[in-house]
């Protein structure tokens, strides 16, 4: 008697609990707005990967490169210091010489741009309005504001170190760089120009 009253009683009790387990295990699955949230996580991993991937590619870029690099770096500072005794000098601008050092600065910087890998900005940059009248004033404030970005160009921790991936470092330098090649373009333009109606002379 005792087996016959206490089978059905189990099964009884086995027939409730089963859903119960159910409903909880219903309950603990997670929504749709939790599901986002792990899609989300996801995403921002590999985007961190993919960053630091690119960081260590840009980093053995730069070591492999470094002879060019190095070589360009080199040829800025040089460049830099003949305009600097442009400014200095008491004598007018030799435009045809300034058109041709700006123009190799400018060349130089290109490609340290392409082999430092630096990563380009999200930011649009607005250029300034250039000057209607080009003159030798115009030129020398030009050159000045070269002086000062190749200074802090080349002061860049990132040519003491070509390991290094600090990203504010990286902006400032790829910052520095893009107005290094700016300028200098501009001084080029502004020197054929003033060479052809014969200033400076």
């Amino acid at each position: 008697m005792r087996r016959s009253f206490w089978l059905p009683l189990f099964i009884v009790f086995a027939s409730f609990a089963a859903p119960a387990g159910a409903q909880t295990n219903t309950a603990n699955a997670p929504g749709p707005a939790a599901r986002e949230g792990h899609r989300a996580m996801d995403d921002y991993d590999r985007d961190i990967s993919r960053m630091k991937n690119d960081a260590l590619a840009a980093r053995e870029r730069r070591r492999s490169l470094f002879p060019q690099i190095n070589e360009d770096f080199q040829r800025v500072q040089v460049i830099h210091n003949e305009l600097v005794r442009m400014l200095q000098s008491n004598k007018g601008f030799d435009y045809g010489r300034l058109a041709e050092l700006t123009g190799d600065m400018k060349k130089r910087g290109t490609r340290l741009r392409e082999n430092l890998a630096l990563p380009q900005s999200d930011e649009t940059q607005t250029k300034p309005k250039r000057p209607d009248v080009l003159d030798d004033q115009q030129v020398r404030k030009d050159i000045v504001a070269l002086h000062d970005v190749v200074v802090s160009f080349v002061a860049s921790p990132l040519f003491k170190n070509l390991s290094v991936v600090d990203a504010k470092v990286v902006d400032k330098t790829r910052d520095n760089l893009d107005n290094l090649i700016d300028l200098s373009d501009e001084i080029k333009k502004a020197a054929k120009l003033l060479d052809k109606k014969g200033a400076g002379h």
